[in-house]
């Protein structure tokens, strides 16, 4: 199984996250405070990150922006109160892949971390394949070296962000409902979690659309189909 990362300077959290990881046989790395977490990143190479976002000396956002400098496949997971949720908008731009907000319980912490850990394995597979790469009217999708252009402009991604636009581009001009992007993308289903897709897909959609405006072009763009999901149109529907 997985070496995971844990930084939280909450014992009861702590404790309890480590129980139930190590009960499905990962082995856990535990600190409490960020510069502590950083120095066991660096020396013990973890597959995963948990990171809580208050913590003393070095918060969980600067510890996530430093790994991330690091490590850009590695994925990390915020531990998040419900109040803090407005400061997730930064974490993502540092890298983030995912949070979990707690109070969470023994099956949403497995699925995710599990979710998570499969990205993972995936990117590295493809990484390590022939896999060709994908191209919608001008924007390129290059798996293998984990890279997103429009012509000569790139689109400067999180893992998660790359991943979102692929799969609008495996699937372009289809809609997508949010379940089906949480299950691609994330790889589950979580009831609640339609908040995480619109988050993700503002902020691809505000990429993609400065990559187009260098060039005066209007297409590819992710269309919102208001109460049911979201498409990536390639050309005007003239159907309407």
């Amino acid at each position: 199984m997985a070496r995971i990362l844990l930084a939280d300077d909450d014992p009861t959290i702590l404790g309890f996250v480590c129980m139930v990881l190590e009960s499905q046989g990962h082995q856990m790395l535990t600190a409490s405070h960020g510069d502590e977490a950083l120095d066991i990143f660096r020396s013990q190479a973890p597959e995963l990150v948990l990171l809580d976002i208050m913590m003393p000396q070095k918060n969980g956002l600067d510890v996530c922006q430093a790994i991330r400098a690091e490590a850009p496949l590695v994925p990390i997971i915020f531990l998040t109160a419900k109040q803090q949720v407005q400061d997730l908008v930064q974490g993502f731009d540092q890298g983030a892949d995912d949070y979990i907000t707690k109070p969470f319980n023994r099956q949403e912490l497995i699925a995710r971390v599990h979710a998570a850990l499969r990205r993972s394995e995936q990117i590295r597979r493809y990484t390590h394949s022939d896999y060709p790469q994908l191209e919608v009217k001008g924007l390129v999708i290059d798996v293998v070296n984990h890279e997103a252009r429009y012509r000569d402009a790139t689109l400067v991604l999180s893992r998660t962000e790359f991943r979102l636009l692929q799969v609008f581009c495996e699937y372009a001009d289809r809609l997508l409902e949010r379940d089906f992007l949480l299950q691609q993308v994330w790889g589950y289903r979580v009831a609640g979690q339609s908040r995480t897709v619109d988050n993700f897909v503002g902020r691809v959609r505000r990429k993609l659309e400065k990559a187009l405006q260098l060039y005066q072009a209007e297409y590819p763009q992710i269309e919102t189909v208001y109460g049911a999901g979201y498409r990536l149109i390639t050309q005007v529907d003239l159907s309407h």
